[in-house]
């Protein structure tokens, strides 16, 4: 089973985080070129891709490097083995207010074009399992939750093959070039990378960090269960969590128990936070009544975000019904076979945004809202090859997602 996490190649990262919210237009921006344009922005943002570029290589100003690229000079480029091709470098910019620093630039590789020859697939944890566990903690005498994060767990991961990707010098800020001196390492406009250790967008990199968490956690009597891929347990402490690339989602009885977990990702993670609320995970929003035995979800500003990325606007009148399905017939009518759709088809970028309305909401009905789901798989029967109709009735749902 893959990871629930892997996108396809044709898949653009930018238009998957939440973006920057321009403080006087509100425009949504998700392209870290943009935001270095604008005066308003550009301080912020060049800082910000400053200490990216320092946590992945060798620390700059307060922040610690992770070892994770080293710069190469023209001649470390000329020796760059035959058979690797040189990547490019994606820039992710997203506002994260949850998070210690808010304001995030993310530099990933171009996995697709690195042609890694070994096994790629990646066990995490699917919801359905991630909901039992949730029901598990309310139906427990003495159990509660807990949430944990590995930060930099791809970048602490040792790589023996070595990968290579460049970015434009013209990205980088002029602070972080004098810092580096990479004036002299620069090759037809672009500086050049070797990769030493596990970096986001590697398609390696998910696999290499979870074996390597698996190897560190065995020693202390943790094992993931055979036929459920990431979950994982004690082979006798009342603990066991569910595991999505870096985040755990930790049932237990007794905190203990729980500390015995934290110690033991402690002794070789640098940052391991913990939140022993259980109030966060992959997104989702928990609150938490262990005595009365229940747990409430949602993902807050979800649909906001959403119906801005998407640029729809808030219905005139109220709209309560998510989809408008085939009218039902009786009697002799029942027999009739549903016209046919002959409206004109939509062109690329109407279906992109089509697809793309249908994934987004997927996963929040999923996650916490299972009453659209009907809606979205009848919209979702079309998408291949959307048409005017198609796009009528996504608007009909976006405005029934903007009501409620």
């Amino acid at each position: 089973q893959e990871s629930n996490l892997h996108f396809g190649d044709d898949v653009d990262l930018q238009e998957l985080c939440c973006g920057v919210v321009h403080p006087v237009t509100q425009e949504t921006i998700t392209k870290y070129q943009k935001l270095i344009k604008d005066p308003l922005l550009r301080d912020v943002w060049t800082k910000a891709m400053a200490k990216e570029l320092g946590r992945l290589a060798q620390g700059y100003g307060d922040t610690k490097g992770t070892n994770t690229i080293r710069f190469l000079t023209l001649d470390e480029i000329k020796n760059i083995p035959a058979g690797r091709t040189v990547t490019y470098a994606r820039i992710v910019v997203d506002y994260r207010p949850q998070k210690e620093d808010p304001n995030r630039v993310r530099i990933t590789v171009g996995g697709n074009l690195i042609d890694y020859p070994y096994e790629l697939t990646t066990r995490t944890a699917d919801l359905q399992t991630t909901k039992i566990m949730w029901n598990s903690v309310v139906s427990t005498p003495g159990a509660k939750y807990a949430c944990a994060d590995i930060g930099n767990m791809y970048l602490e991961t040792p790589m023996e093959r070595r990968e290579y990707m460049r970015m434009p010098i013209d990205l980088i800020p002029q602070e972080f070039i004098d810092a580096y001196d990479l004036l002299p390492k620069v090759k037809n406009g672009y500086v050049y990378m070797e990769i030493m250790r596990g970096m986001y967008g590697l398609p390696q990199a998910g696999i290499l960090a979870n074996k390597l968490l698996k190897q560190r956690l065995e020693p202390h009597g943790y094992y993931e269960v055979p036929h459920t891929p990431g979950l994982y347990r004690h082979k006798w402490r009342p603990i066991s969590f569910t595991l999505v690339v870096d985040d755990f989602g930790i049932k237990y009885v007794g905190k203990e128990h729980a500390d015995h977990l934290i110690d033991a990702l402690r002794k070789d993670y640098s940052k391991v936070e913990v939140d022993w609320t259980g109030g966060l995970y992959c997104g989702i929003k928990l609150e938490w009544n262990y005595e009365e035995r229940w747990v409430d979800s949602w993902m807050p500003d979800y649909v906001q975000k959403k119906l801005t990325q998407y640029d729809h606007p808030k219905p005139k009148r109220p709209q309560h019904c998510p989809y408008t399905p085939a009218p039902v017939h009786y009697g002799r009518k029942s027999q009739r076979p549903i016209p046919t759709d002959d409206s004109p088809p939509l062109d690329k970028a109407g279906k992109k945004r089509i697809q793309g309305v249908i994934g987004s909401f997927l996963y929040y009905a999923r996650a916490v809202d299972p009453t659209i789901l009907m809606a979205l798989s009848a919209i979702a029967a079309d998408q291949a090859n959307p048409t005017e109709r198609t796009r009528k009735r996504v608007n009909q749902f976006l405005d029934y997602m903007a009501t409620h």
